[in-house]
């Protein structure tokens, strides 16, 4: 490994077992890494796992319901559309599943489901409607139980070793059963504006990345993926994919909830950052390089 500041580091991937990376930003105490052979973007080193963490704590959780129902909902129905079609059904474990939303949504369309989130304030608030498991994935024992359908909706760049969570979540599968992810691409305007800006003030501005890799969170970014990248990764767990959708992160109507309950931008710069982003966002949409990826495999 070379000293921190080092155009290259070697640690292994954990998609291709490359272990030839190349900086790709450092920042908030941060360094990511591509790796030359296959692209992925990693955090090295990570930091020791900080335990079950709050990260819906500092937020306006009324102003973040109406970000979930005016945006997340109708995203999740078009979520169950795209799963239907792709053959989900019967028991679906959605893991991250937050306050519930897309158990709720999940329930309505027929499934049988169950959610697992780390969260004491969203686990607790779901577990009143729902069965949630509160812990980490990983760390917890469920027995015997199998499902047909997995999701995790802005989970996989979050967790330390996406490898083994894939791993995993291929052994509670049923043969045939489905997996649904949604994670950030980093191949989107967003993201490499905010690396752009970064680089060019010598990174001096980080806030862009800070708030897009959530660096000041206690469940940070530890991943970037694209689609060829998130492929390979699902691949190497079992699964075939089945297909894949572009979607940005917000709508123009959603954005100043999101920017709320963050908050990112109050009076007249945060008027400046909206007219910015709903910019960005238009463009992405435009050219297809919108800031997340969907993915849907069957095992």
């Amino acid at each position: 490994m070379w000293p921190v500041g080092h155009p290259e580091a070697s640690f292994p991937c954990f998609v291709c077992g490359g272990n030839r990376q190349k900086s790709f930003f450092s920042a908030a105490g941060g360094e990511f890494w591509r790796c030359r052979a296959c692209g992925v973007v990693r955090m090295h080193p990570l930091p020791q796992p900080a335990g079950p963490g709050e990260d819906y704590q500092g937020f306006d959780l009324t102003t973040y319901r109406k970000f979930m129902e005016k945006f997340r909902i109708p995203q999740y129905e078009r979520d169950i559309a795209s799963m239907r079609r792709c053959g989900a059904s019967g028991r679906l474990l959605d893991i991250g599943c937050g306050m519930g939303e897309f158990l709720d949504v999940a329930a309505r369309h027929g499934f049988s489901v169950t959610g697992i989130e780390p969260s004491p304030t969203a686990s607790e608030i779901a577990a009143r409607r729902h069965i949630v498991l509160r812990g980490e994935f990983l760390d917890l024992d469920l027995g015997d139980r199998r499902f047909d359908t997995v999701t995790l909706w802005s989970v996989l760049e979050h967790v330390h070793s996406p490898a083994d969570v894939l791993t995993r979540i291929g052994a509670l599968t049923e043969r045939g059963g489905v997996l649904a992810l949604r994670v950030p691409d980093v191949r989107g305007i967003l993201p490499g504006l905010a690396r752009a800006i970064h680089k060019v003030t010598f990174g001096r501005v980080s806030d862009p990345l800070r708030v897009l890799y959530q660096l000041d969170w206690h469940y940070k970014h530890f991943t970037g993926f694209d689609r060829r990248t998130l492929a390979r990764a699902v691949e190497n767990a079992g699964f075939t994919v089945l297909s894949f959708r572009r979607e940005n992160s917000f709508t123009w109507s959603s954005l100043g909830l999101r920017m709320d309950y963050i908050p990112l931008g109050r009076g007249i710069a945060g008027v400046i950052i909206k007219a910015g982003l709903g910019f960005v966002g238009l463009a992405a949409r435009l050219i297809g390089r919108e800031d997340e990826l969907v993915c849907i495999a069957r095992k």
